[in-house]
């Protein structure tokens, strides 16, 4: 029911509840604060307000889910599967709404980082480091206004970092750390499709895939070749479909690295072009001539070093000599 990341409606409808939970947060701190009572107008549905920040910081965070599970891959699609789940527990349950507002603080500050880390790639059009510690810095105004307000009204600065700045804070440590170690997924990148051919041929709009034919029963959930039986003068073919917004156009790498000795040894990683806007993704593919027999692993990643897929297969020399026929698959 999200949608595209880069939907316009899809962003001003976050947008929207960004701005209007960080109004009522201030309203409702107002009102405690100064021991004020609402309007006589607003008294009834004001009992709701409280339920109705959850309501929007739990709709972003269900989009956030998506987003950076589809961005990541690995461990980082399971951290943050954990991460933001942990997150709406918080936000669901009334033991930790007996907190006050530190759990708000700590949700919205979570809540504004993720989403302006993929707005400003989408209005830029490329995705570089610089644009998550800007997505940070920024979340922290409106907290830091915020807290401000608190602190005059309360007449109490202790408290005011106590419940908004300090958790605020406390999240963005957490989310740069993870940055700096490269465990935050590059949305709003996604690899759509990931695999390892025989040949792959370009036709018109399209992408022929050749692959040598399999029992029906192998690996029926791959297209791909899981095992490439491969003969001298093969190249092994990497197909990717990457996911960019509208208007993107970016570069990322083809990481190419084989077991040994217990470690993935990394060798190659080739430049791969990507353009924006296409639903099914963008398609682009890398080779190598120059391999040798064992388990590889392929990593689509950012420039910065940031996995958005990875894909494992087994080169195995081929002791035929025969003629080869190939399944073709269009892409």
């Amino acid at each position: 029911m999200v949608g595209r990341i880069d939907e316009t409606p899809v962003l001003l409808q976050q947008a929207a509840y960004l701005v209007v939970t960080g109004l009522l947060l201030g309203v409702m701190l107002r009102f405690e604060l100064l021991g004020l009572e609402p309007p006589a107008w607003l008294r009834r549905p004001w009992r709701y307000v409280e339920h109705a920040m959850h309501f929007m910081l739990g709709t972003l965070l269900n989009a956030f889910i998506l987003f950076y599970v589809k961005s990541g891959s690995g461990l980082t699609a399971l951290l943050f599967l954990l991460l933001i789940s942990a997150l709406l527990l918080a936000n669901e349950h009334p033991r930790f709404h007996r907190l006050g507002p530190v759990v708000l603080f700590g949700l919205y500050s979570f809540a504004l980082t993720s989403y302006l880390a993929y707005l400003l790639p989408v209005l830029l059009g490329r995705l570089r480091p610089w644009m998550f510690f800007a997505a940070s810095g920024l979340s922290l105004l409106p907290v830091f206004l915020l807290a401000r307000l608190m602190a005059r009204w309360g007449d109490d600065r202790a408290r005011a970092f106590r419940q908004a700045m300090g958790p605020a804070m406390g999240v963005q440590a957490l989310l740069l750390v993870l940055f700096v170690f490269h465990l935050v997924p590059p949305v709003p990148l996604s690899v759509r499709s990931l695999g390892v051919w025989h040949r792959v041929e370009r036709e018109g709009g399209d992408f022929k895939l050749s692959r040598l034919p399999r029992p029906r029963w192998s690996d029926f959930w791959r297209r791909d070749e899981r095992v490439f039986l491969a003969r001298p003068g093969d190249r092994v073919f990497v197909f990717t479909r990457i996911f960019a917004p509208r208007n993107f156009r970016d570069q990322v790498r083809v990481r190419w690295a084989r077991w040994e000795r217990g470690r993935w040894n990394e060798s190659d990683a080739i430049p791969l072009r990507i353009v924006g806007g296409r639903e099914e993704g963008f398609g682009g593919y890398a080779y190598k001539q120059n391999w040798s027999a064992g388990d590889w692993r392929v990593a689509i990643e950012t420039e910065d070093g940031r996995e958005i897929g990875r894909t494992r297969f087994e080169i195995r020399p081929d002791s035929e000599t025969g003629e080869r026929v190939f399944d073709v698959v269009l892409n």
